[in-house]
């Protein structure tokens, strides 16, 4: 990890739409309390436990979160993309950071001071409404997870994350992609389940014609089929 002051186009917070509504002085200044960081692959940006309360903006590349069970099963709950945040529950209430982050891909964060977002989203009611409706959407994804848990095969499990996580193809708006596409472990702890299954699952769906993987993207061929494994 490396670590620099803000400087240029790549350590600007105009791409992130949590900040949209500020105009652009507000987010220059509040650029300059930030710390601009520098991760590798799958490098660790947040340790479950630490005390700090720092909010991180995804300003480059993608992240997960992960957790452990009680078990000491791998449960990954949650990616990160750029223009997204996180970090904000341990400045808000304060407690250890309840959960790891990992970079799945090079990534660029900016680093911004707990108290300084705090000041921010209390100050700022357009703001506070934004982060209202992360977390109100935190809470309907942690629901439908544990849904998906209770109720559904490691099979449509699997089905629901690749159209969960899915994007169109810019290529043929008609077919959808992951790129660049996770690891058979990573999808192993996001649907709860191990990497046979996941194989197992993948080279069905190849076989059948859903999926086609080339490099580092994954093509979704049939999501109509694909919707109705994840419901079967």
């Amino acid at each position: 990890m490396n670590s620099s002051a803000s400087s240029g186009d790549a350590h600007s917070l105009d791409s992130i739409p949590f900040l949209s509504c500020l105009s652009s002085a507000e987010r220059n200044e509040i650029e300059r309390d930030c710390q601009f960081q520098e991760f590798g692959a799958n490098e660790k940006i947040i340790q479950q436990g630490d005390d700090y309360r720092d909010v991180f903006y995804l300003l480059a590349g993608s992240a997960y979160v992960l957790n452990y069970s009680e078990t000491g099963r791998v449960v990954s709950y949650a990616t990160f993309s750029e223009g997204d945040f996180f970090g904000e529950l341990a400045a808000i209430d304060g407690l250890p950071r309840s959960a790891w982050v990992w970079t799945m891909t090079p990534c660029t964060v900016a680093v911004m001071p707990g108290q300084i977002f705090r000041d921010l989203t209390t100050s700022n009611p357009e703001l506070s409404l934004s982060l209202l409706r992360k977390l109100a959407g935190i809470i309907r994804t942690s629901d439908e997870r544990i849904a998906e848990f209770g109720l559904l095969g490691a099979e449509q499990r699997m089905c629901i994350e690749l159209i969960r996580t899915s994007t169109p193809d810019p290529a043929d708006p008609k077919s959808l992609i992951i790129s660049p596409v996770p690891t058979q472990a990573h999808y192993a702890n996001v649907i709860g389940s191990s990497r046979e299954t996941v194989t197992r699952v993948f080279g069905r769906l190849r076989d059948e014609g859903v999926v086609r993987r080339k490099d580092k993207t994954l093509y979704i061929l049939k999501r109509q089929t694909l919707e109705q494994r994840a419901l079967l």
